[in-house]
């Protein structure tokens, strides 16, 4: 069996290369970012079901994962962060047997930073994994809970919820179950949740806050503690607790900007201190030398202009010394500012 040649600027079709990836012990791929398989080797050909490498030259990658969704995640979450690493993922091999891999990928980018394939080693782990869940039901006693109790399975999907869970949510249960967590987490937060299922396996816990949008479209922050469940030794489910602590997080937020508000006060009333005596002595200068210089004089229309420059100067001194809420605008580089129009 021959390997299908890298397609980049390098000469990966030498035999050297090619021996040296099927010589490999682990299964490697590279794929277009728009999902097409332009190398692969000899063990990811054999693992997938394949007759050939060459089988697989062309072949839409999207074909090889259980849930179309799941490939998606994978891209996005190593076009922002650069790589993923050990995430499960169900693949689907030629026979249409599902299988479960562990996937470690890398972004490549070209010169101008722009994401070219995507490179990745993969791991069967179907025999660590048990996905069965026709029995993954919460016990009806966590209904009298008020925390969020969920059950999902190691790809995300939402396997079980209690009612308080459900109402912070502000859906019915039946129609949460089987959705993706993912896609009720706040966007910035979405790539990031890939990696959470990837630590969930390889750690088996996790400690941290999810925002989730809920159905009015409020955003809730969870404080959540989540745990791998095993059966038979097996990664079976992810079981997860949330506390709501929106409140606090909103209080936390207004405290904070009441801090950031006082020290924008205190700092605008020591530069309007100090900027008040020097302006008052200028213009008071200004004002006797153009009592003085007669008006047809070439400079006294300059002095005019340097006037109005000070009475500009005088009205936003005027401004700072009146900041009354904590305004701020973007400026460069992700820099903020006061706003000192909308401030005072």
């Amino acid at each position: 069996m021959k390997s299908v040649p890298f397609q980049n600027s390098y000469d990966f079709s030498d035999k050297k290369y090619i021996e040296l990836a099927d010589s490999l012990p682990v299964a490697i791929y590279r794929t277009t970012i728009e999902g097409r398989i332009v190398f692969c080797n000899r063990l990811f050909s054999g693992m997938l079901g394949f007759d050939s490498n060459e089988e697989l030259a062309g072949y839409p990658d999207v074909k090889l994962y259980h849930k179309v969704k799941d490939r998606g995640y994978l891209i996005s979450s190593a076009l922002v962060l650069g790589r993923v690493v050990d995430l499960p993922v169900s693949f689907v091999k030629k026979d249409g047997t599902q299988i479960w891999c562990s996937v470690t990928a890398k972004t490549v980018f070209d010169d101008e930073d722009t994401a070219l394939f995507l490179d990745a080693v993969i791991r069967e782990i179907s025999g660590e994994i048990d996905d069965k869940h026709n029995e993954s039901k919460l016990d009806g006693i966590v209904d009298k809970m008020n925390d969020v109790i969920i059950i999902f399975a190691l790809n995300g999907d939402i396997l079980d919820i209690n009612k308080a869970g459900a109402q912070i949510f502000g859906y019915m249960r039946e129609d949460l179950v089987g959705k993706p967590l993912e896609d009720f987490v706040i966007k910035k937060q979405r790539n990031l949740f890939i990696l959470f299922l990837s630590d969930i396996l390889k750690i088996g816990k996790y400690d941290g806050i999810f925002s989730v949008i809920v159905a009015d479209g409020t955003t809730h922050h969870l404080e959540f503690n989540a745990f791998l469940v095993k059966k038979d030794g097996k990664a079976h489910q992810i079981k997860g607790v949330g506390r709501d602590i929106t409140d606090k997080i909103r209080q936390q937020k207004e405290r904070s900007l009441k801090e950031k508000f006082q020290g924008v006060q205190e700092m605008a009333g020591g530069v309007a201190h100090k900027l008040n005596q020097p302006l008052t002595i200028i213009s008071n200068l200004l004002n006797e030398v153009l009592s003085n210089m007669p008006r047809e004089s070439l400079n006294h229309n300059k002095l005019e202009k340097v006037k109005k420059q000070i009475e500009k100067l005088n009205e936003i001194t005027r401004k700072i010394a009146s900041v009354k809420r904590y305004e701020v605008i973007d400026y460069v580089a992700g820099v903020r500012i006061v706003d000192i129009d909308k401030a005072s």
